[in-house]
């Protein structure tokens, strides 16, 4: 094999390379935790980031403000933080979710506001004792 196409072929597998792994760096969001998330200061004020942890279902408002639907909330780190750890206010402008009940984790992305509420653009619950009863021999107890 000839030495240019060698050495082209390399540029080639190599531009390719860095592509792909700067797409996927730049592109990567990570989970925060609410105690992760306050212990990186104001520095994340109007970021885009994603948090996770339990709602706390006592928090819940919704209602409709100005024909839209309005809800916010508390969460915490674990549902075992409940009480122990102050709570970060969720803001959401979007229909209730059905699973937002007791003892469901939430996914959220969006950013955190000067008045130390948080904006989610997007906002997914999960809630694992839901399953529990349909599929008893797949649930991870802790």
């Amino acid at each position: 094999m000839k030495p240019k196409y060698l050495l082209g072929g390399s540029l080639i597998a190599a531009a390719a390379v860095f592509l792909i792994v700067t797409g996927m760096a730049g592109s990567a969001q990570y989970f925060l935790t609410v105690s992760q998330l306050r212990a990186k200061g104001p520095s994340v004020v109007d970021q885009s980031v994603r948090i996770s942890g339990a709602v706390i279902y006592d928090s819940v408002l919704y209602e409709v403000r100005n024909n839209e639907p309005y809800l916010e909330f508390d969460i915490v780190d674990t549902e075992d933080q409940i009480g122990k750890q102050t709570p970060l206010r969720i803001v959401y402008h979007g229909p209730k979710p059905d699973l937002l009940q007791p003892h469901a984790q939430a996914i959220i992305e969006g950013h955190l506001g000067n008045d130390g509420k948080f904006e989610a653009d997007n906002l997914l619950l999960k809630c694992p004792t839901r399953y529990e009863d349909q599929f008893p021999n797949q649930v991870q107890s802790n």
